[in-house]
């Protein structure tokens, strides 16, 4: 088996995991950031679309609605497969620790009412993703 992520090693000292509840929460983490880091990729894509398009108008054309509408989805699904991913670990964690865990993250992602671009702003979003609970509290 890979060895778990080092970045998840204060989760299993902070909640008290065993070793098996450590190793199902990894494997979560694992499968969930290819899908989080797509979707970031696609963000990034919109947000460069947007910029192009303001620097060419003076005014909300349709095609910017198109876009600001289209990247409004995105994050929206973005966060609900992030909250899914969250409530997720939560229930693999001891229902104690699992409540604990959700207090935790909701002062510490979106939830909290912070913007995504917020999140991530000196993070190389391919590699880090303070979101999804890569990193350690704060």
């Amino acid at each position: 088996m890979n060895e778990p992520e080092p970045e998840l090693a204060w989760l299993k000292k902070e909640f008290k995991l065993t070793d098996a509840e450590f190793e199902r929460i990894t494997k979560l983490h694992e499968a969930y950031l290819p899908q989080c880091a797509q979707r970031c990729v696609r963000i990034a894509a919109l947000n460069q679309t947007l910029e192009r398009l303001l620097g060419q108008s003076a005014s909300v054309t349709p095609e910017i609605q198109q876009v600001l509408a289209e990247r409004a989805k995105l994050r929206a699904d973005c966060e609900a497969e992030m909250l899914n991913h969250f409530l997720s670990v939560s229930r693999t964690m001891p229902p104690e620790q699992g409540k604990r865990y959700l207090e935790w993250v909701e002062q510490q992602t979106f939830l909290s009412g912070r913007a995504m671009e917020q999140l991530h702003q000196s993070d190389d979003s391919s590699t880090h993703h303070s979101h999804s609970m890569a990193g350690h509290p704060r």
